[in-house]
């Protein structure tokens, strides 16, 4: 099962808005209100869709895709309802009910959507500790919406990062079953901050994607202490650590690479931090991040 959770990751952002946009239009439309009420609860839908996605298994670029298709089957839907019948206003031709249930619920998940990318309580902010790319959330933010593995396992402050290439796709294909095929893997980690190394693991086998190792979660990592807090970086590639406890770490030095190792279904960074013991948000160089925000770096 857990090897094909990758195709089924895929497809859902774009089976959802793909549905949606043939439900708008198919509809009958009886008045300008009915057709305009729809609009709303399926442009509601697609909007989750573009927020909470996972598009990085298509393309990144596929979701601006569907904002244009959306914009032009809203006003192909309009212009044939008004070739069918003209307007009139009859009992028959009042709001769906099913349409305004429909947009109330996707507009709260999407205002806890937007939310999340500010989170509340303390942040420790940090220098991105990746360099030669662009660099994309699969899972972050302050809300079970956009990070919700995280959030069921009670590391809801945690962040998952891959690499993109220039199709906007963290791999040429799907669910490829080769690591090297992900563009992030093997990719440099750098210290985000300047502090001192705590732990590191760096014994555990790199998985082939789909088979994660559950008895050991973070699989092989660091933890850095800086001066605001202490950083777990996980999932990093066996023998690729160059660090020890009791290390000096200065910002920009290189630490690892990033893997495939532990509770994992493909190779990405996690990272999190704590402060007192107590988990608390990332930012970095003064943004936070949430699923489908995008980093650049050169």
């Amino acid at each position: 099962m857990s090897e094909s959770l990758p195709i089924v990751f895929g497809i859902y952002p774009v089976l959802l808005s793909g549905i949606t946009l043939i439900w708008l239009l198919r509809l009958q439309y009886r008045s300008w209100p009915n057709w305009a009420a729809w609009v709303l609860a399926c442009g509601s839908i697609i909007a989750f869709a573009f927020i909470t996605g996972p598009w990085v298994y298509t393309s990144y670029y596929l979701r601006y895709v569907f904002l244009g298709l959306f914009a032009l089957t809203a006003v192909f839907s309009y212009f044939r309802m008004k070739r069918s019948r003209p307007y009139s206003r009859t009992r028959g031709d009042r709001i769906s009910v099913a349409s305004v249930l429909i947009f109330l619920l996707f507009s709260v998940l999407n205002t806890l959507a937007i939310a999340s990318y500010y989170p509340s309580g303390k942040t420790l902010d940090v220098t991105f500790p990746l360099k030669s790319g662009t660099y994309y959330v699969l899972q972050g933010g302050d809300s079970i919406v956009t990070n919700p593995f995280h959030a069921l396992a009670d590391t809801k402050q945690a962040i998952d990062i891959v690499k993109l290439n220039s199709l906007g796709k963290q791999t040429d294909d799907l669910a490829p079953r080769a690591l090297s095929a992900y563009q992030i893997f093997g990719e440099k980690l750098y210290s985000p901050c300047q502090g001192s190394i705590l732990e590191v693991r760096d014994s555990l086998p790199d998985n082939p994607p789909g088979n994660p190792d559950i008895k050991h979660p973070e699989g092989n990592y660091i933890v850095l202490k800086c001066l605001m807090g202490n950083i777990l970086m996980a999932h990093l590639r066996r023998g690729s650590i160059k660090v020890v406890p009791g290390d000096a770490a200065t910002i920009g030095q290189p630490l690892a690479e990033i893997g495939n190792s532990g509770n994992t279904l493909e190779p990405h960074l996690h990272i999190e931090a704590t402060k007192d013991g107590k988990p608390v948000w990332l930012s970095f160089n003064g943004l936070s991040l949430s699923i489908n925000s995008l980093i650049t770096r050169k």
